[in-house]
């Protein structure tokens, strides 16, 4: 994404540079190269923001999902019960570690802005599987929940 708003505004002021070939630069050439960079720079910094804000909002949204699924088990015995609260354990580890990574993303900046993206869009990714296959374990006991489900 960077890279795109990099070549904008490489390609915008290629283009204002182009235009003023046969005259001598100007204090209008620099100012217009320096406000579409500054314009790059800040529609950069939106989406950055605007991701941030939507991965805050589905992190909490994600803590009321494990939330749920705790309530679901409370009440188990046995080894349903055991397996469900060793689950839910490597969820939140899962979680706390995948947290990290986010307070990471909040304060990266240019090129480790990209790498800790992808960081954290795996680690969530991974959270993510973990928690379908937590809940298709916790359905399945759901019915049962006396029973063993280390299948």
């Amino acid at each position: 994404m960077k890279t795109r708003y990099v070549m904008i505004g490489l390609t915008a002021i290629t283009v204002l540079t182009g235009c003023n070939q046969d005259k001598t630069p100007s204090a209008d050439t620099s100012t217009a190269s320096t406000n579409v960079m500054d314009n790059v720079k800040a529609e950069a910094s939106q989406d950055r923001d605007k991701f941030i804000a939507a991965m805050d909002k589905q992190r909490a949204e994600f803590d009321a999902k494990i939330d749920e699924l705790a309530a679901k088990s409370a009440d188990w015995q046995g080894d349903a019960k055991i397996q469900a609260d060793k689950t839910l354990a490597s969820l939140r580890a899962q979680r706390d570690a995948l947290n990290k990574k986010f307070d990471d993303l909040k304060s990266a900046t240019g090129d480790a802005w990209d790498k800790t993206k992808a960081a954290f869009q795996s680690g969530w990714d991974d959270l993510q599987t973990a928690y379908d296959n937590a809940k298709a374990k916790f359905n399945s006991s759901a019915s049962n929940p006396g029973t063993n489900t280390s299948n």
